[in-house]
C-alpha cells in the first residue's frame, strides 16, 4: 500500500510540474481565443440579420402606407366603395404592423450586437497578444493573472450582450471555415505593409 500511493504522489507531481500547469494554462487560453473569435462573428452575423430585419420593415411599412394613401385617393376620386374597403383594410394592417414594430425592434438590437462585436474584437486582439507574448518571451507573462483579467472582460460583455440565434452561429461558421473571413496569406499581409516591415 505504501509503494502504491508514492506512485500515485510522485504521478500528482509530474501532473503539477511547471511544465506541465504552463502547457495546460496556454491550452486553455488558446481554446478561450477560439470562441471569442466565434462570438465575436456570430455577433457580427447577427448584426447583419437584425440591420436586414429592420430594411425589411421599412419597406413593408413603405408598401402598406403606399397602398393606403393611393386607393384612399382613388376612392375619392372615383366614388368607387370596394376602394375605400381597400384602402380601410390597408390602414388596418399598417396600424397593427407599426404596432409590432413598436414591440420588436431590430435597429436597437443591431447596435446592441455591434456594440458587443466590437468590445469582442478588442478581446481577441488581446488574446491574440497574449499567445504572443507567451510564445516569443514566456518568462516575463504573468500567464494566470492575465488570463483572469481577459476572463473578468469577457464575462462583462457577455452580462450585456444580447443573445444570438443558431442561425447566427451557422453564418458565423460559413464565414470562418469556408469563407475564411479574417484569414490573410503572407503575401497578402506584406501588401499592407511598408516595404521595410515586409517579410523576406
Amino acid at each position: 500500500m505504501p509503494r502504491s500511493s508514492g506512485g500515485r504522489s510522485s504521478a500528482d507531481s509530474m501532473n503539477s510540474s511547471p511544465g506541465a500547469q504552463h502547457a495546460a494554462n496556454v491550452q486553455a487560453i488558446r481554446e478561450a481565443f477560439g470562441r471569442v473569435v466565434y462570438a465575436h462573428k456570430t455577433h457580427e452575423k447577427a448584426r447583419e440579420l437584425e440591420s436586414a430585419k429592420a430594411d425589411r420593415s421599412k419597406w413593408v411599412n413603405i408598401a402598406l402606407v403606399t397602398l393606403t394613401s393611393g386607393t384612399l385617393l382613388t376612392s375619392i376620386i372615383t366614388d368607387e366603395r370596394m376602394l375605400l374597403y381597400i384602402s380601410s383594410g390597408a390602414s388596418a394592417l399598417a396600424l397593427a404592423f407599426t404596432i409590432f414594430q413598436l414591440s420588436f425592434t431590430p435597429e436597437a438590437v443591431a447596435e446592441q450586437h455591434r456594440t458587443a462585436a466590437k468590445e469582442l474584437w478588442y478581446v481577441r486582439e488581446l488574446y491574440l497578444h497574449l499567445l504572443t507574448d507567451i510564445q516569443t518571451n514566456p518568462q516575463t507573462v504573468d500567464i494566470p493573472h492575465r488570463r483572469d483579467e481577459l476572463l473578468e472582460k469577457l464575462n462583462h460583455i457577455y452580462r450585456l450582450a444580447p443573445d444570438t440565434s443558431s442561425r447566427a452561429y451557422r453564418a458565423a461558421q460559413r464565414a470562418l471555415q469556408i469563407d475564411e473571413d479574417m484569414t490573410f496569406t503572407s503575401a497578402e499581409i506584406d501588401r499592407f505593409l511598408p516595404e521595410a516591415l515586409r517579410s523576406p
